[in-house]
């Protein structure tokens, strides 16, 4: 158990919020129309080598999904597979950068490591403000020898490039999710298939309660705070620093969102879901949120508290105004009361 505490507040409708996502996607759709289209770099043998360099011999592109087998050879000289080379943009849904969906051409080993990356195509107005960042080696060098285990989150795990955040952030999680989505299909004896298999079917139970069911099953906490003028604030309160389960409660655009900005802002820390409703008039300030363990208050600073969505999709959805996400301090033990 977790305590929050909260003073009297209340948030924005949701009218607001859902204000703010159009402006904010016309604003994106007007930058994306000044950008002109950029070439595509060609996957030729010379970039499969210097991608896999402890392959031999590469097939053609084939499967669902589309992948490149990489070959070695084995001490008696016979051809084994090594590993596969794939597109993110093969595997939907894409991650979108600043601009658009960036097409990232990566190697894997039978393992889950990556071998090395390189980026095929993207179109990114920062290319012409500052240049063509993911050409240099020092972003995408990173990727060598990560597996796709690792969280791939900007500010955490990956260095991501100072003002261009949502451009690296689609790097990551573009890299990740085509990595994980290969493994299920063509590597099933590995450790992220194994991990991935206990996963989906803990977050198929999940899947199958309603709100209401969370909340009897204590899996979603009530939080009811009496406000001035017999109006109310409500929370409802959950853990999601699970991906699966965080896109499974808010849905996966508002889930990525949410995750990404709190990348963003803390370096570490899992996220802790805050859904308000409520008949109170007065706005909601995450700064009046606290933490306790063990008789200690951790605040709630601007820094770890991001937004969440309007409660559209997801387990959440129509079942309050609006959701926010808690960044919880790491010195919180969520194995603990």
């Amino acid at each position: 158990m977790i305590r929050v505490f909260c003073t009297p507040s209340v948030g924005r409708n949701k009218a607001h919020w859902k204000f703010i996502r159009f402006t904010s996607g016309l604003l994106v759709c007007f930058i994306s129309g000044l950008v002109s289209g950029q070439s595509s770099i060609p996957v030729t043998p010379a970039l499969l080598s210097k991608l896999f360099p402890d392959a031999v011999e590469f097939s053609e592109k084939s499967g669902n999904p589309p992948v490149i087998q990489a070959f070695s050879h084995n001490e008696s000289g016979e051809k084994i597979l090594a590993g596969y080379i794939f597109e993110t943009s093969d595997l939907p849904p894409e991650e979108v950068g600043y601009s658009a969906p960036i097409n990232v051409l990566v190697g894997m080993r039978l393992d889950g490591t990556l071998t090395s990356i390189q980026v095929l195509f993207y179109r990114e107005s920062y290319k012409s403000i500052r240049g063509d960042f993911l050409a240099t080696e020092r972003f995408p060098n990173q990727f060598d020898n990560k597996n796709i285990t690792d969280g791939f989150r900007v500010g955490r795990d990956v260095d991501g490039v100072s003002r261009a955040t949502l451009t690296s952030w689609a790097v990551s999680r573009g890299i990740r999710n085509a990595g994980r989505r290969v493994a299920t299909a063509y590597m099933n004896d590995s450790a992220v298939v194994s991990g991935a298999a206990a996963d989906a079917f803990a977050l198929n139970l999940f899947s199958q309660k309603t709100w209401a069911q969370l909340k009897e099953d204590g899996l979603v906490v009530d939080f009811t705070i009496p406000q001035p003028n017999d109006t109310v604030l409500e929370l409802d309160l959950a853990f999601m620093g699970h991906d699966g389960l965080g896109e499974l409660i808010v849905g996966v655009d508002d889930y990525s969102i949410a995750d990404r900005e709190a990348s963003n802002r803390a370096s570490d820390g899992n996220l802790f879901l805050i859904g308000i409703d409520g008949d109170a008039k007065r706005p909601f300030r995450q700064e009046r949120l606290a933490i306790e363990q063990d008789g200690i208050r951790y605040l709630v600073g601007r820094n770890r508290f991001v937004y969440a969505g309007s409660a559209d999709n997801g387990l959440i959805a129509d079942q309050v105004r609006f959701s926010g996400a808690v960044v919880l301090d790491t010195a919180i033990d969520l194995a603990r009361p």
